[in-house]
């Protein structure tokens, strides 16, 4: 009986205590961490470009991944590598 139990508590937990959706938490941030960096990497290619407007954008996506992924720190950093870009490429942004 208790190594019946055993065999089938992490079963029970994962379908019926919340463990399906721990896990799909685990694996959303992951994911979005994931896209953040990639984002990244765009951007170092288009500021290596040499086009101000094209790194300005892509500072943004940055950003808006690192806001998606609830990373604060990066998140301010690269807002402030956009607003950096964008007043580089002559372009305003909308204050906050």
């Amino acid at each position: 009986m208790i190594l019946c139990f055993i065999v089938l508590a992490p079963g029970i937990w994962y379908f019926f205590c919340d463990g399906i959706e721990v896990l799909a938490r685990q694996n959303t941030r992951a994911i979005d961490r994931n896209v953040a960096f990639q984002t990244v990497a765009q951007y170092h290619i288009a500021k290596r470009s040499g086009l101000a407007k094209v790194a300005c954008a892509q500072a943004g996506a940055a950003s808006t991944s690192f806001l998606r992924a609830n990373d604060e720190k990066d998140y301010e950093m690269w807002k402030n590598t956009e607003r950096s870009d964008c007043k580089i490429a002559g372009i305003e942004m909308a204050s906050n």
